[in-house]
Order: C-alpha cells, then structure tokens, then sequence
C-alpha cells in the first residue's frame, strides 16, 4: 500500500544513507509496481502540470502531469534524477550540443 507521507520520509531516509541516486531508485520502482495505489493517495490528475510533493536542498518530490501533445524544451537537470512513470507513457528526445 502507497503512503505518500511514508514514501517522502523513505525517500529522506535513503538520501542521508546514500546521497546517489540508487536508493531512492529502488523506492520509486516499489511504489510504481502498484499505479492503482499512487492514484489513489495522489488523485485522479485533473490538469497538466508540475506540482511539488517535497522540496528540500538535498531532495525534490515532483507529481508531474502530463497534457496530450505537452513537450519541454532541451534541459539538463545537473544533478541526477529518478523518474517513475505510473500511468501513461514518457518520449524522450537525446540532445546532444554540436
């Protein structure tokens, strides 16, 4: 069962014990194996958007929503980062600078 609450102190917990991205990986694929789940603590997504979970210097908790046809410019996050699709479907376009 997802508990949003527990999953941000998890998330916390595994940054302190090992700031890589590795710990936080293994939470994020636990908790996107039950979608239904996280739909139910997050809510039926209603518009597109980034709408912040957990914001702290050494930890960011996104829930991005996704509209049909949305796309991002090119962008490099300078740090690392774990995406969990739950619903849907990401595209991604490499770029690379010439």
């Amino acid at each position: 069962m997802f508990v949003l609450d527990q999953f941000v102190e998890d998330c916390r917990l595994a940054v302190k014990k090992d700031p890589t991205h590795l710990s936080v990986k293994a939470l994020v694929e636990e908790a996107c194996a039950e979608p239904d789940e996280i739909l139910r603590a997050l809510g039926e997504p209603t518009k597109a958007g980034a709408f912040p979970i957990y914001n702290a210097p050494d930890l960011t908790i996104l829930n991005l929503v996704w509209g049909k046809n949305m796309s991002i410019m090119p962008h490099n996050h300078e740090m690392w980062a774990v995406i969990g699709l739950y619903t849907g479907r990401e595209n991604n376009i490499f770029w690379r600078k010439l």
